[in-house]
């Protein structure tokens, strides 16, 4: 009978907590509502649920110490102070998330952001000044009382609510006991993952950015939520900073990856001159396409009959492709950075690090397709805000960003627009402005959770339903996700089509595989593998011959090597596809036409470029472009 009253006091405060932190959201953004121009009801609805959900992320992880050392200690020690500590710990709780809610706001004026990653950057700082400026013009005294107050009269309030009555069954109690040990556990994952049974349909701070509104987005991440978004970084990088790169070992590295170590920049260390392999003509336009969540196996043989990806193997068959191909990493964001800087994934996420954000990456795409000659123009299918991104990408060498803030609603899910959507404002903008143009689109719709209605566009769910191989389960949830395979690709298809490639290259890759559950064990090429193709403006099959295999990062150089007349230089860590055998990603690699996890890795050179690479790597993220 104890075990049930306690249960039902830890219940209390994981309710109690819940019921503050949402609180302190409403007042949040009741602060800051001005800027809410654009925000509607169903904006702030959704802001709502998500932080909700996220919440009991937070509000778990702060109850479940009450479990731990108070209700489970006096199943075995009956005079166990349990209430005592339930109510010290709750006390203590309540008093630190009201601390952050009251720091958040002037770090939220500051910075436009909950707590971030510069949290741990102004540790390094004057702490004299920091303090100084805090007392003079954040009111810190003034807040600290606020916070003395706020958390007197909530934990005032925890105690009366943890000291009424709780239910007390006289029948039944063993079923009771037992029904909490086997719900429990459920429970747990279903707070675990913010209100989900599984990471991609739960809510967590890697994909909180879900509305139009960077404060609404800021108020879905709770204060415990934005302060282990600054922990997650700092972690990331720290466990890749803590490698010590002497310059000794940076210029050799540099030697190893075929580099100028006498160099005076990282730029110029990696500089390559093109060999006039030139396209027959010069693109007016280049388009690159990164695909949510394409992957290769659609292409395969064993599943081309599904039609999931009919319009790929169109382009592959009018162009030039390989499907021995890896993403950078195994995220979009991940894979992204190693574009727009060129580098390999460390673990570390330069879109945060703003330390040297006067030293544009010369190795990034931006940066290379400027050079050739063209306006660079981002496209995304979600919003701005989502990791930083919008900054990011002007920062980093292109002139425009467009995205879903700037396209009206047309059946969009929490990740952006259709990809329809996205195309036809690319195709736009291309009819109407006619000088050389470098567009980098990265769509959405292929994303849980998978809620557009694809069977009106056209996916024909039975005849796909009819053909699947044992390797696919056959489930009406697996179908959808199939559908939005086949949408993501129809879409792509007509896009291409409209511009046509008479006057434009077009490049196709996708992000990540690793997204799709298959029913049974499939090859590392089927789970992780990525399609590369080049269609349109003069490209031939010859361009990547069939023993082919590549990266992401290649993909920067070979347009250099296509776009650039001969003798002109740009700078590269890895060399293009044309002269590639071999690849590697953040855990993978293709070796004599081997995909394979890296620690399988039977070359020792190869091994050794790969370290050279990512030690680079983290040197130019963490210290700029100036070489020692």
């Amino acid at each position: 009978m104890q075990f049930l009253r306690n249960i039902q006091q830890d219940l209390k405060l994981f309710c109690y907590l819940n019921v503050i932190i949402m609180i302190f959201r409403w007042v949040f953004i009741g602060i800051f509502a001005s800027q809410l121009n654009t925000a509607g009801g169903s904006d702030l609805a959704l802001t709502f649920w998500y932080g909700l959900r996220i919440t009991l992320k937070t509000a778990g992880a702060l109850a479940l110490p009450a479990f731990v050392f108070a209700t489970l200690p006096q199943i075995v020690v009956k005079k166990w102070p349990a209430a005592r500590l339930r109510k010290i710990w709750g006390a203590l709780t309540v008093t630190l998330m009201t601390f952050l809610f009251m720091a958040r706001i002037p770090f939220y004026k500051i910075f436009n952001q909950s707590f971030n990653v510069m949290l741990i950057n102004g540790m390094k700082d004057d702490q004299q000044a920091i303090v100084s400026t805090a007392l003079h013009e954040y009111q810190l005294l003034p807040r600290l009382l606020g916070v003395i107050l706020i958390s007197a009269f909530l934990v005032y309030v925890l105690w009366c609510l943890l000291d009424w009555p709780v239910w007390e069954p006289k029948r039944h109690v063993r079923a009771l006991i037992a029904g909490f040990v086997v719900l429990f556990p459920v429970f747990f994952i279903f707070c675990r993952f913010g209100g989900a049974f599984n990471s991609d349909n739960g809510i967590h701070w890697e994909s909180a950015a879900r509305t139009k509104s960077n404060l609404l987005n800021e108020a879905i991440l709770d204060d415990g939520q934005a302060l282990y978004r600054v922990w997650s970084i700092y972690r990331r990088s720290y466990e890749v900073a803590t490698q010590k790169i002497t310059p000794e070992q940076l210029r050799e590295d540099i030697k190893t990856l075929g580099g100028n170590p006498a160099a005076a920049t990282f730029d110029a260390a990696f500089a390559r001159t093109t060999a006039g392999k030139n396209l027959p003509v010069k693109p007016q336009n280049v388009v690159l396409i990164l695909g949510e969540n394409y992957a290769v196996w659609p292409l395969l043989p064993q599943y081309l009959n599904l039609g999931l990806a009919s319009q790929a193997e169109w382009l592959k068959e009018q162009g030039a492709s390989t499907y021995h191909f890896l993403p950078n990493g195994n995220g979009t964001m991940t894979s992204l950075n190693g574009f727009i800087t060129g580098l390999p994934d460390v673990g570390l996420y330069p879109n945060y690090h703003h330390e040297h954000g006067a030293d544009i990456y010369g190795t990034g795409i931006g940066a290379l397709l400027k050079k050739a000659g063209y306006k660079t123009c981002f496209w995304y299918g979600g919003l701005s805000s989502w990791q930083d991104l919008k900054a990011f990408a002007l920062r980093e060498g292109f002139d425009e960003f467009h995205c879903a803030d700037e396209l009206p609603e047309q059946g969009q899910n929490s990740w952006g627009v259709p990809d329809e959507a996205l195309f036809a404002a690319v195709e736009r903008y291309m009819a109407k402005d006619k000088q050389p143009a470098f567009h980098f689109i990265l769509t959405t719709s292929n994303h849980p959770p998978f809620e557009y209605d694809v069977d009106s566009k056209g996916f024909p769910r039975q005849e796909v339903a009819a053909k699947l191989p044992p390797s696919i389960p056959k489930d009406k949830a697996t179908l959808n996700q199939l559908g939005h395979i086949w949408y993501a690709d129809q879409e792509i298809g007509k896009f291409v089509k409209k511009i046509g490639g008479e006057h434009t290259l077009f490049v196709l890759t996708g992000d990540h595989g690793e997204r799709f559950s298959f029913a049974t064990q499939v090859s590392r090429q089927e789970e992780s593998g990525v399609p590369c193709i080049f269609y349109g403006a003069g490209v031939t099959k010859q361009l990547l011959p069939d023993t082919m295999v590549g990266s992401h990062l290649q993909i920067l150089p070979t347009l250099c090597e296509l776009l650039l007349p001969a003798g002109s230089t740009y700078a590269s860590l890895l060399p293009p596809l044309q002269k590639s055998d071999w690849a590697f990603n953040h855990r993978l690699v293709i070796e004599k036409g081997k995909l394979e996890p890296e620690r399988d890795l039977q070359d020792a050179q190869h091994l050794h470029i790969i370290n050279a690479a990512r030690q680079a790597g983290v040197w130019r993220i963490l210290n700029g472009n100036k070489l020692p």
